[in-house]
C-alpha cells in the first residue's frame, strides 16, 4: 500500500461484494451509504473512528483489525498528524515477522522465485509503513487456509506471478494484463479475445516500435454486474481494432492491455494507480479507452487519470455531462476525456420525435432507479430521468398528463416487489399508455414481465428507455403476447441491422468491420451474435480513435508520442480530421469531447405491439 490512497483502495477491496447499503446495515446505521462512498473517494486518509467502524462492518475480527489500525497509524505518521485526540493509537510492541513459506531456496541457491517476488512487493512500500504489516495484511487475506509452499502469492494474484493482478473478495481477478498471464484470468468468456490480444502483443513487442493503449472497464461478472456478457464483446471489438491498427508498416504499433476495475468498479483506485505507473519505461502507455459505465466510480477514475494527463476515450458512457466538462456531478472538469457514444439527450430527442408520430399516446409514467447496486449514483439512469423531464426534449407533456413518477431500489432484491407494485399502478386513472423507464436493462425484463401480468394487461403500453435495452431478449413472453400488447422503444449505440442496411451511408465501414470480426485470428473465432449489443462496435471505435490520435501526434517523427501530445490530438479530431469508425464517420467536439455525427440516431422497437 503505497500511501493513503492505496490504504483507501484496500478498504474498498475489503468490502468485496458488499454494497455501501450493506455496510450501512452492518454498522447499525453508524456509516450511512453516502458517507462511506464519499469518505472512500476523498483524497485524504479516513479518520480512525471511521476505519474502526468500517472494519467491524466488514466482519473483521479484532486481531485482524489491529493489523489495519497499525498500518493506518504508520501512514498517518508519514503525513501531517491528524490532530484528533480520538485518532491517537498507543504504541504497539514490535512483533517479529514469521518466515513465509518458500522464502528460502536450497542452501547456496539464494532466494526462490516467490521470495524474490515478495521482496519486490516489500520494496514498493514506503518506509513510514512498517513492511511487516503490509506482508501480514497480504498474508492474512490470502493465506487461510494455508496451502504452504509459497502458493499464497499465486492465490493473491489470480494464479499468476503478475503483481498488477489481484484476486479480490468474491474471487474476481482485478488489475492489468497484456494477455501473457494466461487467457482465462478474467474468466472463460474473455478467453478468445485475450488470446488474440496476447498474440498481437507478442508480435508488437518483438518489433520494438510500439505504444500501449489500455481498455479499462468492469471486465468480469460478479453478483452485481451491470455489464453481463457485454464485457466480452468489448474485449473482442478492441482486439479487432488493435489488429487493424497494426497492419502493414504502421508506426508506432499499438500494444493493448486490459485493465479490469471489477464487476462493480470498486477496484478502480488500484487499477488507475497501476495505469499511471505505466506511462514510462517499457510500457509507454499513452491512452486509456473504455472507462466503465456512467457511474460515480467511473467519474472518479476519469478525474484521477486526468490529473495525470492521461488521455481517455469512453466507449459506452452516455450520461449527459460525463464529458470534458465534468458537469454530471457538478465536479471539476475532466480535460483529456472524449467519448464515441451518442449521449442520453441525443437518444431521447430521437425518441420524442418517434412518439410524436402517435398522437393517441398521451398519459405517461416515469419509473427510475437512481442508484447502483452499491448505493452510489447511477449517472446513466439519472441522466435519462433528467432528459425525460427536460422541457426542451419534448417528453415532459406525457408525464404531466399521466401524473405518475416512481423510484425503485436495486439493492438486496428489493426491485422485484417494487416493480410489481409500480406495474399495477399504471392501471389507475388515467391508464398509462407510455412508461419512461430510467433504469438499467438488467431489470427491464423483470419490469416487462410485471407489466405483462398487471390487471389492465389488455391495454397496449409502450416502454421508452435508453440504449441499454439492446440487451433485452425480444423473444420473452411479455413482448410476444397479442392479448397483452407491450413494445419497447430505444436508440441503440450500434444496431447491426441498421448499420448493415443500405440506408446507412457508412454501410461499408460497418461491413468491413463485421467481416473482420468473424474471421479467424490467431486460431480464435468470435461469435457473430456478439455484435448485437453494439459494445463491440463502440469499443472498436474507441481504440480506433485513440490510435488515430497517436498517429497524428507522431507525425513524421520516429519517436513515440507523449501522453500530452496524444491528448491534444483527441480534441483536433474535427473538421476534415474525422474518425471512420465501424459505427459511422464521426468527429469529436473540441469543447465537450462528445461525439459529433451528421447522421440522426435511429429508433428501434421490440415487441409485437405496433401503435
Amino acid at each position: 500500500m503505497e500511501d493513503q490512497r492505496q490504504f483507501r483502495a484496500q478498504l474498498v477491496v475489503l468490502k468485496g461484494s458488499m454494497s455501501f447499503k450493506d455496510v450501512e446495515t452492518a454498522s447499525g446505521g453508524e456509516l450511512p451509504a453516502a458517507t462511506t462512498s464519499t469518505t472512500l473517494r476523498l483524497d485524504q486518509l479516513p479518520s480512525l473512528k471511521f476505519v474502526r467502524r468500517y472494519l467491524t462492518a466488514c466482519g473483521l475480527a479484532e486481531a485482524d483489525q489491529a493489523l489495519w489500525i497499525e498500518v493506518w497509524q504508520a501512514v498517518t505518521d508519514g503525513r501531517a498528524p491528524l490532530g484528533e485526540p480520538e485518532d491517537a493509537v498507543p504504541p504497539q510492541p514490535d512483533v517479529p515477522v514469521p518466515a513465509l513459506p518458500g522464502d528460502e531456496g536450497p542452501e547456496g541457491a539464494g532466494p526462490t522465485r516467490s521470495a524474490r517476488l515478495l521482496h519486490s512487493l516489500r520494496d514498493r512500500v514506503p518506509r513510514p509503513v512498517p513492511r511487516r504489516w503490509v506482508i501480514a495484511l497480504t498474508a492474512a487475506a490470502v493465506l487461510a487456509p494455508a496451502a504452504g509452499g509459497g502458493m499464497w502469492w499465486y492465490g493473491a494474484h489470480c494464479g499468476t506471478t503478475n503483481p498488477a493482478l489481484r484476486t479480490v473478495l468474491g474471487g474476481e481477478c482485478s488489475g492489468v494484463t497484456d494477455g501473457s498471464d494466461g487467457h482465462g484470468v478474467f474468466g472463460p468468456g474473455p478467453q478468445p479475445g485475450l488470446a488474440v490480444i496476447d498474440a498481437e502483443n507478442r508480435a508488437v513487442v518483438k518489433s520494438g516500435d510500439y505504444v500501449t493503449v489500455a481498455l479499462m472497464a468492469p471486465l468480469t461478472k460478479g453478483g452485481k454486474s451491470l455489464t453481463g456478457d457485454r464485457a466480452v464483446h468489448q474485449i473482442e471489438g478492441a482486439a479487432i481494432a488493435q489488429h487493424e491498427a497494426n497492419k502493414d508498416n504502421a508506426y508506432p504499433k499499438i500494444r493493448l492491455v486490459l485493465a479490469n476495475m471489477g464487476s462493480n468498479e470498486s477496484n478502480w483506485p488500484a487499477v488507475v494507480d497501476q495505469l499511471k505507473s505505466m506511462t514510462g519505461g517499457s510500457d509507454r502507455l499513452v491512452a486509456v479507452t473504455g472507462m466503465g459505465l456512467s457511474q460515480q466510480e467511473s467519474m472518479d477514475a476519469a478525474r484521477s487519470l486526468s490529473q495525470a494527463h492521461i488521455p481517455m476515450v469512453g466507449d459506452v458512457i452516455t450520461a449527459d455531462g460525463f464529458d470534458k466538462s465534468g458537469a454530471i456531478d457538478r465536479g471539476a472538469p475532466i480535460p483529456g476525456l472524449v467519448r464515441v457514444a451518442p449521449n442520453v439527450s441525443t437518444q431521447f430527442k430521437a425518441l420524442a420525435q418517434e412518439l410524436g408520430k402517435h398522437p393517441e399516446m398521451k398519459a405517461g409514467a416515469l419509473v427510475s432507479a437512481p442508484e447502483t447496486p452499491d448505493g452510489t449514483p447511477d449517472f446513466y439512469t439519472q441522466s435519462m430521468e433528467a432528459a425525460i423531464r427536460n422541457p426542451d426534449i419534448g417528453l415532459l407533456p406525457y408525464l404531466e398528463a399521466g401524473g405518475l413518477s416512481f423510484n425503485f431500489t436495486v439493492q438486496q432484491g428489493a426491485e422485484d416487489s417494487s416493480l410489481t407494485t409500480i406495474a399495477n399502478n399504471t392501471c389507475g386513472s388515467p391508464k398509462s399508455d407510455v412508461v419512461f423507464y430510467a433504469g438499467r436493462a438488467t431489470y427491464l425484463d423483470t419490469f416487462i414481465d410485471k407489466l405483462h401480468r398487471r390487471p389492465c394487461r389488455t391495454t397496449p403500453i409502450t416502454v421508452v428507455t435508453g440504449s441499454d435495452a439492446a440487451t433485452l431478449n425480444p423473444k420473452i413472453e411479455g413482448l410476444n403476447d397479442p392479448g397483452a400488447p407491450i413494445s419497447v422503444l430505444y436508440v441503440p449505440l450500434a444496431d447491426p441491422d441498421q448499420l448493415a442496411s443500405g440506408a446507412n451511408p457508412d454501410q461499408t465501414l460497418y461491413q468491413d468491420f463485421a467481416n473482420e470480426f468473424t474471421r479467424t485470428h490467431y486460431g480464435q473465432e468470435f461469435d457473430k451474435s456478439h455484435l448485437a449489443s453494439g459494445w463491440a462496435v463502440m469499443s472498436h471505435d474507441a481504440v480506433l480513435t485513440a490510435k488515430q490520435a497517436v498517429r497524428n501526434a507522431t507525425g513524421t517523427s520516429q519517436s513515440p508520442p507523449s501522453v500530452r501530445a496524444v491528448g491534444d490530438q483527441l480534441y483536433l479530431l474535427d473538421s476534415m480530421n474525422v474518425v471512420t469508425g465501424a459505427g459511422g464517420v464521426f468527429r469529436i467536439d473540441p469543447q465537450t469531447g462528445n461525439r459529433k455525427s451528421n447522421h440522426d440516431p435511429q429508433v428501434v422497437r421490440k415487441g409485437t405491439h405496433r401503435p
